[in-house]
């Protein structure tokens, strides 16, 4: 089986993978944040925290929402950017400047998300027990060997696309030059 062939077979997968990460990510933090009562103190992040669900009430979900909305966001753009690549891939189109691109904003998104978790945390801690009684609040910040890895592979790949970038511009001076 030819090479090509098989990269835009994986990368049809891909991308379809992507679409449904896109879909699904939004529906189940909506879906954790409706049924909190049930589904919260099951969230790893908030596994932690004490929280006292009598003491959360409509403010604090919406604002935990909004706060746990923000690392999805960036992760839900750089996802977006990924499903484009291997869209590229699957047609392809593999060594080229947008390709490159791509790859360098889900690296940017996925650098930034991990650098912001322990701030995520310490915010979702204090708007879910910001209403417990004095002695009982917590801000707490967290990180983990989990972190330190996703840290390492999205530095891994900034410098891939760095690279992918660079080769695609000496490449491009190589042509004009000939």
């Amino acid at each position: 089986m030819n090479h090509l062939v098989r990269i835009g077979r994986i990368s049809r997968l891909m991308q379809i993978a992507c679409t449904l990460y896109l879909v699904l990510a939004p529906v189940m933090l909506l879906v954790i944040w409706l049924s909190f009562e049930t589904l919260g103190p099951r969230w790893q992040t908030l596994q932690q925290l004490p929280i006292r669900p009598e003491y959360v009430g409509t403010l604090n979900l919406v604002l935990g929402a909004m706060v746990s909305a923000i690392p999805l966001g960036l992760m839900m753009w750089g996802v977006w950017h990924l499903r484009i690549l291997f869209g590229q891939f699957r047609r392809g189109e593999i060594f080229n400047d947008s390709a490159a691109a791509h790859l360098l904003v889900f690296a940017r998104m996925l650098f930034i998300t991990v650098l912001i978790s322990p701030l995520i945390s310490a915010l979702l801690s204090l708007v879910l027990t910001m209403n417990n009684p004095p002695g009982q609040r917590a801000i707490t910040l967290s990180t983990g060997s989990n972190d330190l890895a996703q840290l390492f592979i999205a530095g891994l790949l900034l410098a891939v696309a760095w690279v992918l970038r660079e080769g695609h511009r000496i490449q491009s001076e190589n042509e004009a030059f000939v």
